[in-house]
């Protein structure tokens, strides 16, 4: 598994992984912030919606470009859905710990929740969700 994990193939899925990552981080970020600074959502509103328009992003780059998967569309998107609302069930759970129990700012906060769904979700996208 780890020569696999390291072979090239893998390092450019990563690549692509990793920018299409960015680019819903981008706009999961963004919208976050612009809900919150225009008063239209609280901070857990604005993390849930923000992260369903990252999550629309991501499927289709991912599934397309980073990955280049011609399988099944509605099984993935299925996957990919549970998966979603596993993160974001965990990701509300780490938001509320952090900023209203830890007191932590909720841009910051936003941040790392961002950076832990990253990490698990490539190799649950590599081996179950996109494997060709």
């Amino acid at each position: 598994m780890l020569s696999e994990l390291l072979s090239k193939k893998t390092i450019n899925q990563f690549k692509k992984y990793l920018f299409t990552g960015l680019s819903a981080a981008a706009l999961e970020y963004g919208l976050f912030n612009l809900l919150i600074w225009s008063g239209l959502a609280t901070y857990l509103a604005a993390h849930t919606v923000s992260m369903l328009a990252g999550f629309f992003l991501s499927f289709f780059l991912n599934k397309y470009w980073s990955f280049g998967s011609l399988g099944n569309t509605a099984r993935q998107l299925t996957l990919t859905g549970a998966l979603f609302i596993i993160n974001l069930g965990i990701s509300n759970l780490l938001m509320y710990l952090l900023v209203d129990k830890l007191g932590f700012i909720s841009q910051l906060s936003k941040l790392g929740v961002m950076a832990l769904i990253v990490l698990w979700n490539f190799i649950l996208f590599k081996k179950i969700i996109y494997r060709s």
